[in-house]
């Protein structure tokens, strides 16, 4: 394969007519530029240049190259351009992933902001539960995903990747009203320990740290829970809760999808959705810009 470098050394000397001009417009010696066409000429095994006392010349074979090292300058040209605009944010794609209660909460607002700083970048969202993105950015599929694990609890495998924290999202639960745990002494407080639950039919969420979350939180409290339904739509869940067939857990991001009659009590212990941006290291202009605004959202 030519070298592209050596090709436009001998695209400068002929455009300039000398050595020592396409010296001066490269930025090398002559001797330098010689030796480029000196090796050029090894590369293709004949004479490129044809040297007369006012300049040189190219061979047939010289002016050849010449043509394709246009093409070469004018393509090295476009890359330039196009990364320009990718690092200036006027062109670009962003491939988002989050799950359904900050798609519905924290992105639109997000990508709203994002679009009016930076109309030409292509976006796409797309609904992904937290524990699938990890693997789906390690591959390529995804620029960023917002992703949750639980405090304590499961969280997504983030190994090789950058977490970014959000904010913390408070875990309820939702009861029917005159659920007997409401009874309990601490409602003053509007808190509910979890071990009074241990009677409960439970209405979990299908996802799979979710499910894994409520299994691990009741053992703690030294009991398995009865799980009576899956559901991860908030709507459902909450006429399930009114309708008094069950207990849930809703997060604060979800809360606006409970109805009047439901009972919200915040946990003992405490549960949060730790809410994070996961993206490669070393993100892409449009993720980073992306990540700033998370940021800037999450500090209003």
């Amino acid at each position: 394969m030519l070298d592209p470098r050596r090709l436009l050394t001998l695209r400068a000397v002929v455009r300039a007519g000398s050595m020592t001009s396409a010296a001066a417009e490269l930025g090398y010696t002559p001797s330098a530029v010689s030796q480029q066409v000196a090796a050029l000429e090894r590369e293709t095994g004949t004479p490129l240049l044809v040297r007369h006392a006012r300049g040189v010349l190219p061979t047939e074979a010289g002016a050849l190259l010449v043509e394709h090292a246009e093409v070469v300058a004018g393509r090295l040209a476009r890359a330039a351009e196009e990364v320009g605009d990718l690092t200036a944010l006027r062109a670009g794609r962003l491939r988002l992933a989050s799950f359904a209660s900050a798609g519905a909460r924290l992105l639109p607002g997000a990508i709203g902001a994002f679009r009016r700083r930076h109309p030409a970048v292509r976006l796409s969202l797309e609904l992904a539960e937290p524990d699938e993105c990890p693997d789906r950015l390690r591959d390529g599929d995804l620029d960023l995903a917002i992703t949750f694990g639980y405090v304590p609890g499961p969280a997504p495998d983030t190994d090789g990747l950058t977490a970014t924290f959000l904010f913390d999202d408070a875990v309820n639960v939702a009861l029917p009203a005159g659920h007997p745990a409401l009874e309990d002494t601490l409602v003053a407080s509007d808190e509910i320990d979890v071990s009074t639950l241990r009677d409960a039919a439970w209405i979990r969420d299908a996802g799979s740290l979710c499910r894994e979350q409520l299994v691990d939180m009741c053992a703690t409290a030294g009991y398995v829970p009865n799980i009576a339904f899956d559901s991860d739509d908030f709507p459902m869940v909450s006429g399930l809760v009114e309708s008094g067939v069950g207990v849930a857990l809703v997060p604060d991001l979800a809360v606006h999808q409970m109805g009047r009659r439901v009972v919200l009590r915040r946990l003992r212990p405490r549960v949060v959705r730790r809410i994070e941006a996961l993206t490669l290291p070393n993100p892409a202009p449009a993720t980073a810009a992306m990540l700033d605004v998370l940021r800037s959202r999450r500090a209003a």
